[in-house]
C-alpha cells in the first residue's frame, strides 16, 4: 500500500531532498510537498495523508509547525507527525512532544541522509502501526456486527442463543490471544524464544493440543522442526504430501475423517481428529509452516482458522523485524567502518551512557584494545559533566542532535580538547547514543 507523505517546510531545497532521500528509501511513499502554512491547510483540509512531516520554523509572519501540529490534533489525533528543525531548542521539542508529535528530529546540514534514513523509518513505524491497529479495530467491528445480527435473529430461540453467546466469547478470546502475542513479541528479540511463544499462543486455542513450527533452511530448502509440542520432527512430512512443505502455499485443513481415510497416515497419527497445516509467506515464498492438530475436536472451527492464519501473519511480520534489525545493526557496522576512515573518534553507547561499541580511532589514541573500552562508563573517555548528561538525555527523547564543545579526553595521559557532537538512535529496540569526535580548533 502507498504511503501518502505530505512534507511542509519554507526551503524549496530541503523539500527537493526530501523528495530525493524519501523516495529512494521506500518506493511505497507518496510524496506532496508544501512551503506555506496556508498551502500545508489546505492541502490537509482537502486530501488524506498517511503522515505529516514538517519543519518547525515557516517563515515570518507565518504559522509555526507547532502551531499547525496543534490545528491537525484537533481534527485528526491519529495521524503520525514528525517535526523537524534547524534549531536547537529544548523548549521547542518538549511542546512538540506534549502537543502530540510522534517524533522530533534536528536537521543538520551535513546529516541530511541519515535525517531522511531516520524519518524514512519513523514514517514507516508510525504509519504501519496506525494501519495495524485500524485493520484490528475494523475486523473488531465487523466482527461484533455479524454476531448483533445473527444474535437478534435467534433471540427466540434459547438454545440457538446460548450457542451464539459462547461462539462470541471463544471468537473474543481468540482475539485477546493475537493481542497479548502482539504485544509479547513486540519485547521478544529471540527469534527461537519468539516462535516458542508462538505455538504456545496457538495450542491455548479450543480444541488444539499439539504442534509445531517449522521453518525453511535457507540453503537446502528442507523444513526443520525449531519449535514443538507434543508432535515429532516426521510429522509435517507425513501431512504434507509428495512435494513437500514447500508446496503448500494455502492454509490445509483435515477433518477426521480425511485423517482416518488416509492410507499415507501412519497409525501413529491416526488419533488425531483434526490438523492445520498453516503457511507462513516471506518475501514471496514459504518460509515456515504452523503444524497444529487435535484430538478432541472433528475438524478446526472456522474462528480459530482466522486466528491461525493471522498468528501465521504475526511470524512473518517477526521475520520482518528480524532481518530489519540485521540490516539496522549492518547499517551501523558500516556506519563505524566508514568513521575509522575519518580519523574521528566515533563511540556508541546506551541510554546508561555504558560504552557499546567505538572505531579503530578510540583504540588508537588510548592505545587499548577494544575490549578493554566495551562496556565501561563513558567517563573512561570523556569528562562530562552531570549537565551534560542531562541534555544527552533529552537528546534521547527528542532525536536533537547536542554539540559539546571544548569536551575534555584523556589521551595518552594528556588532556586533548575535542568538539563532540552527540545524536540518539535506535538498536535492538533500545535507546543509543552515538558520539563523535575531532580535535577542537579553539
Amino acid at each position: 500500500m502507498k504511503i501518502r507523505v505530505l512534507v511542509v517546510d519554507d526551503d524549496e531545497d530541503l523539500l527537493f531532498l526530501a523528495g530525493k532521500f524519501l523516495a529512494k528509501e521506500d518506493d511505497r511513499f507518496e510524496l506532496v510537498s508544501a512551503n506555506t502554512d496556508q498551502e500545508a491547510l489546505q492541502k490537509i483540509e482537502e486530501e488524506e495523508f498517511d503522515a505529516i512531516v514538517c519543519d518547525h520554523y515557516l517563515g515570518p509572519n507565518s504559522m509555526t509547525g507547532l502551531d499547525l501540529l496543534e490545528w491537525v490534533r484537533e481534527g485528526n489525533p491519529n495521524i503520525p507527525f514528525i517535526i523537524f528543525t534547524g534549531r536547537s531548542q529544548e523548549a521547542v521539542a518538549i511542546r512538540a512532544l506534549n502537543l502530540g508529535a510522534d517524533y522530533y528530529l534536528k536537521k543538520g546540514s551535513e546529516e541530511f541522509r541519515d535525517l531522511f534514513i531516520d524519518i524514512a523509518h519513523r514514517i514507516r513505524t508510525e504509519v504501519e502501526e496506525r494501519r495495524t491497529g485500524e485493520a484490528l479495530t475494523l475486523a473488531y467491528e465487523e466482527l461484533e456486527r455479524r454476531v448483533e445480527e445473527r444474535t437478534v435473529e435467534l433471540q427466540t430461540i434459547n438454545e440457538q442463543l446460548i450457542n451464539e453467546i459462547s461462539e462470541r466469547r471463544k471468537v473474543e478470546e481468540a482475539l485477546n490471544l493475537q493481542c497479548e502475542l502482539g504485544n509479547a513479541l513486540c519485547k521478544t528479540h529471540d527469534f527461537n524464544e519468539a516462535l516458542d511463544l508462538i505455538l504456545k499462543t496457538a495450542v491455548r486455542l479450543d480444541g488444539i493440543d499439539c504442534g509445531g513450527i517449522y521453518l525453511a533452511d535457507a540453503k537446502t530448502g528442507e523444513f526443520d522442526l525449531s519449535s514443538s509440542q507434543g508432535i515429532s520432527a516426521h510429522f509435517l512430512s507425513k501431512f504434507s504430501g509428495d512435494k513437500g512443505p514447500a508446496s503448500i502455499i494455502t492454509p490445509l485443513y483435515l477433518s477426521s475423517k480425511q485423517i482416518q481415510n488416509s492410507k499415507e497416515v501412519e497409525e501413529q497419527y491416526k488419533d488425531l481428529t483434526a490438523v492445520a497445516l498453516i503457511p507462513v509467506h516471506f518475501e514471496e515464498e514459504t518460509a515456515a509452516v504452523l503444524s497444529l492438530g487435535s484430538h478432541s475436536q472433528k475438524e478446526i472451527p472456522s474462528r480459530d482458522r482466522h486466528t491461525l492464519e493471522a498468528i501465521a501473519i504475526q511470524i512473518a511480520a517477526y521475520m520482518a523485524r528480524v532481518k530489519a534489525e540485521q540490516t539496522i545493526s549492518e547499517r551501523q557496522t558500516e556506519l563505524v567502518s566508514v568513521f575509522d576512515a575519518f580519523k574521528y573518534m566515533f563511540v556508541v553507547t546506551n541510554s546508561e551512557f555504558e560504552i557499546l561499541s567505538v572505531n579503530n580511532v578510540v583504540s588508537e589514541y588510548f592505545g587499548l584494545e577494544e575490549v578493554d573500552i566495551i562496556g565501561k562508563p563513558i567517563d573512561k573517555i570523556y569528562k562530562i559533566g552531570n549537565d551534560e548528561k542531562n541534555n544527552l538525555q533529552t537528546a534521547i527523547l527528542s532525536g536533537v542532535v547536542i554539540r559539546l564543545e571544548n569536551q575534555l579526553a584523556d589521551i595518552g595521559g594528556e588532556s586533548v580538547r575535542v568538539e563532540t557532537r552527540v545524536a540518539s538512535g535506535k538498536q535492538n529496540n533500545e535507546n543509543i547514543l552515538y558520539f563523535m569526535s575531532r580535535p577542537s580548533s579553539a
